[in-house]
């Protein structure tokens, strides 16, 4: 009575509308009861009747119940403006047997109870609204639970101008097909929700109903692909069907939806929620939170009819994804995941089933209940052991840490070292949930935290605090942990320490820790998996940057033939160390014998181009210099990356980049370049060995530019660590004309035990040129036929850059007088770090005057300080000019600077400049 004369009715026509409406909605005999004696539902039933007062226009059909064809006391009504809509509702006996849904009181469809009611706002689905648009005959939405399948069937009836028709089937899977018919024939839509309960007959029937009524338009809502799979094989009509990856919320209607979103937010909720239109409402406090109450509610019904379902899903629930194996370590059938993927609760890759996000979060909190604490342990310890920590190492090592079982967890680590590294950022996530003091004691587990920590800047320093502490710790207690583990922790101390102030006093360290290793018994290695192999490859390169090159090309060899035994992939780790120490040494043939299997072999995804194939990439850019191409060479470095970014090897491809430009004739770009790098690096490596590449990369270029003094200055540093830095300092002095000075550091470096291929042969060719300069011929033919045999052994061709041009002739000349055929290689065209024309070697005297011009004003000032003739000083100075190529005081000092011939002996053994 209150709305209509809200209306402006007379009393008599509001009398009349509201007998009308009370007879129409079945509550004449509550007619004359309070309001606040009224049941929940007799309460919307009034809503509903009071609403449709409003409006003169309207029209309802009340269709009868699937199972008994009666109509209910409890059957909503629908109505439309102006057309109507037509539901069967899925009920029972009583006045509120129906879950109450939410209703939309403002588009164009109103209904109650049987119809969903869909939130407002909603997400804005326009593209899907209009591929339903576009349907001939059949739709069919099919998602999991929580992907909004029946939100988009309540938002495309809404934009319909024919009927409408909402249909849900009955328990026994049928659906009423006596009144389908009848809506049919009138051209109705027909909207069935919940199709996964559909029974197979039910689907062919409703198929052989669309073939038969060409007008009808059906769309089905499911969970299940079964559904979709026999309604498209029902029918001879066209089938359109929106599956699961349709229907998730897609970054531009998230846009739509909350436009002050952050991109990146956006982006984390769709990749947290998967897309799940509830999960996203629930996010945007867009009446999801009612939302997934109420689909849990109807998720633990509709388990609760199914216990073997409902125990293993409750337990899927502890787990992302589960296999068989785990189903069979937990006492369940495999068919109860293929149940739950059916029934749209989860989804399946094929090997795995796991619960999506939107279910298991919304059973976790159930499932703790259900399931007691030393109950759960025990399923995901058994998991663990069963599958995970062999297909799913994260979630396994995830499940560990949770546990706080680092026995365990040492166990997965150890059994998935190398995968659970190149899942860098997601692993040190898993261990950022656990404080590092928790760990103490558990080396391995020490290790690796390090080992992620210093993978990212941000982070490394974390990873030299977590090794110290746990270095203390195993000293205070050294019977800790097995003895397995203690082995690995230090052989991974040796490791680290090349990266520490005490490298320079590393290697003897570094030698004990290799042979323990190499001790540990065949089933303790055997326990380490990848992780055996990948770490003789560390001490390897500890071993390469300590100076011991033979016991570094020993541990590759180890790690190669063990990855090797195993049929790893990994074996072109070991195997690229191999390759570039080989092209690095001068051992061409076997260089060029492993980079053709490395580059044959099967690389495991992501290696090759990340630093496992930094060594390759090295041996192929000095296997091109020693061909000759430098445009490959360059190709080759930067195929590696850019070497700024390079994490360890930088110095290694600096010096290698150094000599390819000077092999291109462009050593200017060289210096800039090494210049530049050595900056931006912002710090010097902290190995003196890796600090001496630098030097002698540097060094080799200010030679090739004539800076000779720098030159000198940085040869010096580098010939303390390095024979490779004596033999700079051998070309400087060399250059210099100090010719008694660089055959001393040749023969010191000839010397050398274990001098590999490349180092013997630049150190014969300088000798030999050394030789021929002063007029040792005999001397000089001994020595090139050494230089014959190298050249002929090796391949080497670069070495042949660090002596002139003339020289080279000299040699070629003197080569081919005893017959020799190498002769040819010297006289290939090729640059030089050496000038043609050595200034000739100063007298002491003349040494001495020139270093006294700098401080003296005339010849007399000169005289007096030499404590000499004023006519033997003007002698020594026309001698100085001679030999130096000038013609004035001013000039003589120009060029000996450039020299570095006022420099002392020891000049440039200082720091850098």
């Amino acid at each position: 009575m209150i709305f209509a004369r809200l209306l402006r009715l007379s009393r008599s026509e509001a009398r009349r509308k509201a007998s009308e409406l009370l007879e129409a909605f079945w509550l004449t005999a509550a007619a004359s009861r309070p309001i606040a004696k009224f049941s929940g539902g007799m309460r919307r039933w009034l809503d509903l009747a009071a609403s449709r007062g409003r409006s003169g226009r309207f029209s309802t059909e009340i269709a009868r119940e699937p199972e008994s064809g009666r109509r209910p006391p409890c059957a909503p009504v629908a109505w439309t403006h102006p057309r109507p809509v037509v539901v069967a509702p899925r009920c029972g006996d009583g006045p509120e047997p129906c879950a109450r849904r939410d209703v939309d009181m403002t588009g164009p469809i109103t209904t109650h109870e049987a119809v969903p009611r869909i939130a407002r706002p909603q997400l804005p689905r326009h593209a899907l609204l209009r591929r339903l648009a576009e349907t001939e005959a059949v739709a069919i939405l099919h998602g999991s639970a929580g992907a909004g399948k029946t939100t988009l069937l309540v938002q495309w009836a809404g934009t319909l101008p024919d009927p409408v028709a909402w249909h849900e089937p009955g328990d026994d899977g049928d659906l009423p097909f006596d009144v389908i018919e009848e809506q049919a024939a009138t051209g109705a839509v027909l909207l069935v929700d919940r199709a996964e309960r559909l029974s197979e007959d039910a689907i062919g029937r409703l198929g052989r109903l669309v073939d038969s009524h060409r007008r009808v338009r059906v769309a089905l809502a499911t969970r299940s692909a079964r559904t979709a799979r026999h309604m498209a094989e029902a029918c001879d009509a066209p089938v359109t069907c929106i599956g699961p990856d349709e229907l998730r919320v897609t970054s531009e209607e998230l846009a739509e939806a909350a436009p002050d979103m952050p991109a990146a937010q956006r982006d984390a909720l769709l990749a947290d929620s998967e897309g799940s239109v509830t999960a996203v409402r629930a996010a945007l406090d867009d009446g999801g939170d009612v939302a997934r109450a109420r689909l849990r509610r109807r998720l633990l019904d509709e388990l609760a009819q199914r216990p073997e379902l409902r125990d293993a899903v409750l337990a899927m629930t502890l787990l992302e994804r589960v296999d068989p194996d785990v189903l069979a370590a937990w006492g369940m059938p495999w068919a109860a995941a293929m149940e739950a993927e059916d029934a749209g609760l989860a989804t399946s890759d094929g090997d795995t089933v796991g619960l999506t996000p939107l279910v298991r979060g919304l059973l976790a909190p159930d499932a703790e209940m259900a399931l007691p604490a030393a109950h759960r342990r025990r399923l995901l310890t058994d998991a663990v052991h069963a599958s995970l920590i062999r297909t799913q190492p994260l979630a396994a090592l995830r499940v560990a840490l949770g546990l706080r079982d680092f026995e365990l967890a040492t166990a997965v680590a150890f059994a998935n070292w190398v995968d659970l590294l190149e899942q860098l950022h997601d692993t040190y996530a898993v261990f950022a949930e656990v404080p590092g003091s928790d760990l103490r004691g558990y080396p391995a587990l020490i290790v690796m935290r390090a080992l992620l920590s210093n993978m990212m800047p941000s982070t490394r320093l974390r990873a030299l605090q977590l090794l110290a502490s746990e270095s203390v710790f195993q000293r205070v207690q050294p019977s800790r942990g097995s003895h397995r583990d203690r082995v690995m922790y230090r052989a991974f101390e040796a490791c680290a320490l090349r990266v520490t102030p005490l490298a320079d006093h590393a290697l003897p360290l570094l030698r004990r820790a290799i042979d323990d290793y190499t001790a540990l018994a065949p089933a303790d290695m055997e326990s380490l998996g990848r992780l055996g192999p990948m770490l003789y490859v560390h001490l390897g390169i500890s071993a390469m940057y300590l100076g011991d090159e033979g016991l570094a090309q020993w541990c590759f060899e180890i790690g190669y033939a063990k990855h090797r035994e195993a049929g790893r992939a990994d074996v072109v780790d070991p195997l690229s160390m191999r390759a570039g120490l080989a092209a690095w040494q001068g051992d061409l043939p076997a260089a060029r014998q492993l980079l053709a299997e490395a580059d044959a072999a099967e690389w495991p995804p992501g290696w090759r181009a990340s630093s496992p194939a930094d060594f390759f990439h090295l041996g192929m850019a000095i296997v091109a210099v020693e061909d000759g191409d430098p445009d490959a060479a360059q190709a080759w470095l930067e195929e590696a990356g850019r070497v700024a970014e390079i994490v360890e090897h930088w110095p290694m491809f600096a010096i290698v980049q150094a000599r390819r430009d000077i092999a291109a004739s462009d050593a200017a770009t060289g210096l800039m370049r090494l210049r530049a790098l050595r900056s931006r690096r912002g710090q010097a490596p902290t190995t003196s060995g890796a600090r001496s590449l630098l030097d002698i990369a540097e060094a080799d270029l200010r030679l090739a530019l004539g800076d000779l003094a720098h030159a000198r200055r940085l040869a010096a540093r580098g010939a303390r660590h390095r024979a490779a830095g004596v033999l700079a300092l051998a070309r400087v002095e060399f250059a210099l004309g100090r010719e008694a000075e660089a055959m001393a550091r040749v023969g010191s470096v000839l010397a050398t035990p274990d001098l590999h291929p490349r180092g013997r042969l630049e150190a014969e060719l300088l000798a030999a040129a050394i030789a021929l300069r002063t007029g040792r011929a005999d001397d000089a033919d001994l020595i090139l036929l050494r230089v014959a045999g190298l050249l002929r052994e090796t391949g080497l061709r670069a070495p042949l850059m660090f002596v002139s041009s003339r020289d080279r002739l000299a040699m070629a000349e003197r080569m081919e007088r005893a017959g020799v055929v190498e002769a040819a290689v010297l006289r290939e065209p090729r640059p030089s770090v050496l000038p043609d024309d050595a200034p000739e070697s100063l007298s002491p005297r003349e040494l001495a005057v020139l270093r006294a011009l700098t401080e003296a004003g005339s010849v007399d000032e000169v005289a007096a300080r030499l404590y000499v003739s004023r006519n033997t000083v003007k002698s020594q100075l026309r001698s100085l000019y001679r030999k130096l190529g000038v013609g004035s005081r001013t000039e003589a000092l120009s060029r000996a600077t450039a020299l570095g011939l006022l420099e002392g002996e020891e000049a440039g053994e200082g720091d850098d400049d």
